[in-house]
């Protein structure tokens, strides 16, 4: 088992000749288990509020297993002073690493157990492009993560640029009301699904780009009228 020695020093409160004060101290943030010290015992006790603080210098002292000894991950203590009357002046949360034998409380920083607040969801933006139809068409992967083209003739010269590596892209390729028109996809286009031809059809492909800047289907293509 490893341990450590905290110390510290209360000084006398105003106008008071002799030191008057508390300490105690907490385990915590063991969340619903029984705290164990290396797997070795299980710990029955938490708490210790009989810290002896000497009325002449101020000074106390106690030892306490490494918070890095303790399963599960993640514990620290709480200290908290106290005045002669039991009203508490300050608690503060700090963590006693087995690499320091001894922690002076008078010069270390107290410990903040709260968990960083989640990121904030990404902005709802639009991140579809109308594209126009046009013969030769380059979709630039760097600007848009969706596409979507109504096809009023055939485009045969496709290609594709600036294709991020692990993003995905979607193309919708929709047919105007006359129908039949040929959108032939990339030759770095891997496993893309075949265009539906029919009148007002619209067929949808989503694509991952590897670090070539190819794209791969990653599911079959699904269509709609």
């Amino acid at each position: 088992m490893a341990t450590v020695t905290v110390t510290g020093n209360l000084e006398s409160s105003i106008n008071e000749t002799k030191i008057q004060g508390r300490v105690e101290v907490m385990l915590c943030g063991y969340g619903s288990r029984v705290p164990r010290e290396n797997g070795v015992a299980l710990v029955a006790r938490i708490t210790d509020d009989d810290i002896a603080v000497d009325p002449a210098t101020g000074h106390f002292s106690f030892v306490v297993p490494a918070n890095d000894s303790v399963v599960p991950a993640g514990t620290y203590y709480t200290v908290t002073i106290k005045d002669d009357n039991g009203d508490i002046a300050q608690i503060n949360a700090y963590r006693f690493t087995s690499n320091v034998p001894t922690w002076d409380l008078n010069t270390i920083d107290p410990y903040d157990p709260n968990v960083p607040p989640p990121p904030l969801p990404m902005p709802i933006i639009n991140e579809l492009l109308i594209v126009g139809a046009v013969d030769p068409l380059v979709f630039d992967g760097s600007q848009y993560p969706s596409f979507a083209i109504l096809l009023p003739g055939n485009i045969n010269n496709i290609s594709v640029a600036n294709m991020q590596p692990g993003n995905l892209y979607t193309f919708i390729i929709i047919q105007d009301g006359v129908g039949g028109w040929n959108f032939v996809w990339p030759a770095n286009a891997y496993n893309a699904a075949r265009i539906d031809h029919r009148p007002n059809a619209t067929t949808v492909q989503t694509f991952v780009a590897d670090e070539n800047g190819d794209l791969y289907a990653i599911a079959p293509g699904t269509y709609s009228l």
